[in-house]
């Protein structure tokens, strides 16, 4: 049985894509496959050393124990993407804070502000769902999602500067943090 093997990209070296072969009758033993090779092996085997039974009810236990995983795998995966769907489904019409990424020097997104505004649409069809938002054209994935509401900007530091050294109100969207900061400039 094919096993998944992770490999990091070579534009974002922490994103990691799954390579995992399909199957076929070159890489996988089904249950008809398995029964097809024992009964070979029973009509070829040495008549003064019979196969022992014990090591035929290990061989056929430990194939029954390799289908049921891989049907509960598969099983895993496909609630799993359900729920992810029926999650982001249900971000329709919330208001939600969104990370605004910026590509750095090597190519890598790296967060630098939040968004906030309600999801209007969500797009299914790319495989992972992707979130619209109102008065944005771009498409957001779940990854990009910092909480439902209006979330404190995780990406500004304690002085109230972002992590590229900004001040208040000199970029990012945070418009309410930066009315927060002149109230307080003025005080």
């Amino acid at each position: 049985m094919a096993d998944s093997l992770s490999i990091s990209g070579t534009t974002n070296p922490y994103q990691t894509t799954v390579y995992k072969p399909e199957a076929n009758d070159r890489n996988t033993l089904t249950m008809t496959g398995y029964f097809q090779l024992l009964a070979a092996q029973l009509q070829n085997q040495d008549m003064s050393n019979p196969m022992d039974n014990s090591e035929l009810m290990a061989q056929m236990t430990q194939m029954a124990m390799v289908q049921s995983m891989t049907s509960m795998t598969e099983a895993t995966a496909n609630s799993t993407a359900i729920s992810t769907q029926v999650y982001a489904a249900g971000l329709v019409g919330q208001e939600v804070t969104m990370a605004v990424t910026e590509k750095n020097s090597f190519g890598v997104e790296t967060p630098v502000d939040v968004k906030y505004a309600k999801v209007e649409w969500v797009n299914f069809t790319s495989g992972a769902p992707t979130i619209k938002l109102e008065g944005d054209e771009k498409e957001y994935g779940l990854s990009h999602l910092v909480g439902m509401g209006r979330v404190p900007n995780p990406f500004k530091d304690s002085s109230g500067t972002d992590i590229e050294g900004n001040e208040p109100g000199e970029g990012g969207s945070d418009s309410e943090g930066d009315e927060t900061d002149k109230d307080v400039k003025k005080l």
